[in-house]
């Protein structure tokens, strides 16, 4: 196996133990990103400027607050809110107002980790296609696992065509895994509904028990905290 620094999460993760290991290679990032933003990227201006022109969504916002390092967020607060603040004309023209208000509902919807997370992610998507295709034992390594929450399947089957003289064994492997992994899924879930039925209460769960949590897993995927 050819390790180096752009696969080394995939392996580490690929192990079949996670619902959705690329869930788990997301929210590594994410947590490095966090603790980068509360660190060396307080006092860089290149960073600062991204905050200012991005700032934090509110899930990355609960991320940054949960760590010890208050001062270093409060003072990415001050460069955010002192960016926006500038950006308010006061007016009493109602043209004017309605041309500034989408600065700040759109204010809400970028964030400088998410974006981060969204360049660095999009790598290991195509790193995953290129190593089925360069690594015999891949696929075996893919086989391994749960399959992957929706979302990172669909981003798996866009970039496909990264896997470049195996795509089409990658694409039949991956959608033929992921369709399995569902089957199962919806075995568990019906059984995990006729637990719930009195005349089934003594029998055994047979792996069933967390079938709910798994297709919250599946549906929407694993966040960071």
């Amino acid at each position: 196996m050819n390790y180096h620094i752009g696969n080394m999460l995939i392996y580490q993760e690929f192990n079949g133990s996670n619902e959705c290991p690329l869930c788990k290679i997301r929210n590594i990032l994410e947590k490095r990103l966090v603790d980068q933003y509360l660190n060396e990227s307080v006092m860089e201006d290149s960073q600062r400027r991204m905050v200012n022109e991005l700032g934090f969504c509110s899930h990355h916002t609960q991320m940054l607050q949960a760590r010890p390092n208050k001062l270093s967020l409060a003072l990415q607060h001050i460069t955010r809110l002192t960016a926006l603040k500038g950006k308010i004309e006061v007016t009493a023209d109602l043209k004017t107002a309605e041309k500034m208000a989408p600065v700040f509902t759109d204010s809400v919807k970028t964030c400088v980790i998410c974006e981060g997370v969204e360049v660095n992610m999009i790598r290991y998507y195509k790193t995953v296609a290129e190593m089925f295709c360069a690594e015999s034992k891949f696929k075996e390594i893919l086989l391994s696992t749960k399959g992957f929450c929706l979302e990172h399947f669909g981003f798996l089957l866009k970039y496909a065509k990264f896997a470049r003289g195996k795509k089409k064994d990658y694409v039949y492997t991956l959608t033929k895994l992921e369709r399995e992994t569902l089957n199962k899924l919806l075995e568990d879930l019906q059984w995990f509904t006729a637990k719930h039925d009195y005349r089934n209460a003594d029998k055994p769960w047979n792996g069933a028990e967390d079938a709910l949590q798994r297709s919250v897993y599946k549906l929407h995927g694993i966040e960071a905290k």
